[in-house]
């Protein structure tokens, strides 16, 4: 094609398409924000004996407890052939029932949560077990990234966590030292 074509076509698209009537409009109300992707929450799992952030769709993200109950479900089978692990108790056997998905109920014992601005509290049910050092470390993280996923005017280093095992042992930390996704 001659220049001389190609800037006569050019030019006459222009033209049409300046001549199509369409108004111009500002921001259409149109509802709710899109949905149909489940929110990303942190969830801590194990690899060669370090924390490693995995990332889970959940539905409700910000909310420790269900975060927190995602965890305590183990590693999926992806996440399994990735060579992660956990050191938390399994809600049920594995060799009598399948491994339950991330979006599956969990027995009706559930994690319990107590929340101020900057500490929470929870108190793990009582299939979760005596925790190691370990395990402690993969509820902390897990409700503290949660947590901060939904108050952005908290620093992550001022957020503290408190786990209370099946058998009452207390453990304390912070999100500062989790790794990121």
């Amino acid at each position: 094609m001659k220049p001389a074509h190609a800037t006569a076509l050019l030019a006459a698209s222009v033209l049409l398409l300046s001549a199509c009537d369409i108004p111009t409009t500002g921001v259409v109300e149109a509802g709710g924000p899109a949905s149909g992707i489940p929110p990303t929450v942190a969830i801590y799992l194990i690899r060669d004996g370090a924390l490693v952030a995995v990332p889970r769709m959940i539905s409700d993200a910000g909310e420790p407890v269900t975060a927190v109950e995602s965890l305590l479900k183990g590693p999926t089978p992806q996440e399994r052939r990735q060579q992660l692990t956990t050191e938390l108790a399994r809600p049920l056997s594995a060799t009598t029932l399948p491994t339950p998905s991330p979006t599956e109920p969990l027995p009706e014992e559930s994690v319990r949560l107590m929340a101020e601005t900057d500490r929470i509290s929870l108190e793990l049910p009582g299939y979760a077990g005596k925790l190691t050092s370990l395990a402690a470390n993969q509820v902390i993280c897990t409700a503290g990234r949660a947590y901060l996923l939904t108050r952005p005017d908290l620093d992550s280093t001022t957020v503290t966590v408190t786990v209370t095992d099946a058998a009452g042992g207390t453990f304390d930390g912070g999100v500062e030292r989790c790794p990121e996704l």
